[in-house]
C-alpha cells in the first residue's frame, strides 16, 4: 500500500514538472491560491484554482485583495488637544480603539434611473 503511494507521488511530481517545463504551466500561481483559501475562501475554490493552473490558464486574485483588506487593522485614538488620529500602527497611548476593516459595514443605497433624476431636478 505504502509503495503504490509512493509511486502515485512520484508519477504526480512528474507530471508537474513536465507540465511546469513543457506545458506552458505557471504552478508560481499555486501560493496564491492557497492564500486565497486561507483568507477565507472553500476547499471547492481551492480545488477550482488548482485545476485552472493545471488548465494553464490564470487565477483570479480578486477575492484576495478583498480579503487581505478584511484583515487590515486601523488604530484610532484621540490626543490631549482633542484631535482624532487614524494610523495603520498601534499608537503608544493607553486608550485607543481597534477598527477591523471587515467589520466596517457599508451600505449603498440605489442608483437613481433617468426619470428620477429629471423629477429631483425639477424640484
Amino acid at each position: 500500500m505504502l509503495k503504490k503511494f509512493i509511486v502515485v507521488i512520484v508519477i504526480f511530481g512528474l507530471v508537474v514538472v513536465g507540465l511546469q517545463l513543457f506545458g506552458g504551466r505557471d504552478f508560481g500561481q499555486v501560493p496564491t491560491a492557497w492564500e486565497k483559501y486561507r483568507h477565507g475562501g472553500d476547499l471547492v475554490s481551492l480545488g477550482n484554482d488548482i485545476g485552472i493552473i493545471f488548465a494553464g490558464d490564470k487565477i483570479s486574485v480578486g477575492g484576495l485583495a478583498t480579503a487581505k483588506l478584511a484583515e487590515w487593522l486601523i488604530y484610532r485614538w484621540t490626543d490631549e488637544q482633542g484631535v482624532v488620529h487614524n494610523s495603520e500602527r498601534m499608537p503608544n497611548v493607553e486608550n485607543y480603539e481597534v477598527i477591523r476593516m471587515g467589520d466596517i459595514k457599508i451600505e449603498t443605497q440605489k442608483a437613481l434611473d433617468k426619470e428620477e433624476i429629471k423629477k429631483a431636478l425639477k424640484n
